[in-house]
């Protein structure tokens, strides 16, 4: 995409802001949110929008990724025959507020992200940049991954603070789609090499690539590049870290 475009990265542990320019990151900056109240976490981000310089230019496109770990896939036709509440609960149970349940069509694969945003994160966005797009970042991991190419087996671990997303797909089709809790690198590993065996995928010609979403431990990164390669059942995967990966993710979905 040519042109500027702001990527903000919002989770419940921090808040991350890219700028993109002609496909490059030209600035990037992050906070660390302390306690995720809605009055705190505002005061927090607007803050930081006047101390930052580049975040008061003029931006062609705007998005934003949340990230929370209770993301639900769905086929269109069932989602057509429910309603995006009802979905969620049937999910994880009886939610407070329906005006916290969002959901994000995914074309490419005929299905429908359903999950949960603090509405008042959408306002506070909506009302600073009324053409900002707001997508689940699962969401927005799909789009990527399924702009590429997707024959061979190819695992994306997406990571954060205390939890990561696995997505598998094969032969241009979806295969897995979840979320795991982890507070090492061998979680990771283990849950990962796991749903492989699981779906029958070890010892392919394949792809694992492991991005960091805007809260996740970049040690845990380096600790998971040194001890995978010793794991026998996916030693065929090419192991790749592509720098950037959520943010760039997000200019496909403007």
């Amino acid at each position: 995409m040519k042109g500027k475009h702001l990527a903000i990265q919002i989770t419940e542990n921090s808040a991350r802001f890219v700028s993109i320019k002609n496909d490059l990151v030209a600035n990037d900056s992050t906070i660390d949110i302390h306690e995720f109240d809605e009055a705190k976490t505002k005061q927090e981000i607007e803050t930081h929008f006047v101390n930052t310089s580049f975040l008061s230019e003029e931006f062609d496109e705007i998005s934003l990724a949340w990230s929370t770990k209770r993301s639900t896939l769905i086929p269109n036709s069932i989602f057509a025959e429910s309603t995006p509440t009802s979905i969620f609960e049937l999910c994880y149970g009886k939610h407070t507020s329906g005006d916290d349940i969002d959901y994000n069509r995914i074309s490419e694969l005929s299905i429908v992200n359903v999950f949960e945003v603090p509405v008042w994160i959408k306002r506070f966005f909506v009302i600073k940049f009324p053409r900002i797009v707001i997508q689940h970042e699962g969401t927005h991991v799909l789009r990527m991954i399924m702009s590429q190419s997707t024959f061979k087996t190819k695992a994306t671990v997406v990571l954060h603070k205390e939890y990561f997303q696995l997505t598998i797909v094969k032969h241009n089709n979806l295969e897995f789609y979840s979320y795991f809790d982890c507070q090492s690198h061998e979680d990771v590993i283990y849950y990962l090499l796991f749903t492989l065996q699981q779906k029958e995928l070890t010892n392919e010609n394949g792809s694992i690539e492991f991005a960091l979403g805007a809260d996740a431990n970049k040690e845990m990164l380096k600790d998971i590049e040194k001890n995978i390669q010793k794991v026998k059942d996916i030693e065929k995967f090419e192991i790749k870290l592509p720098e950037d990966f959520i943010p760039k993710s997000q200019l496909l979905c403007v």
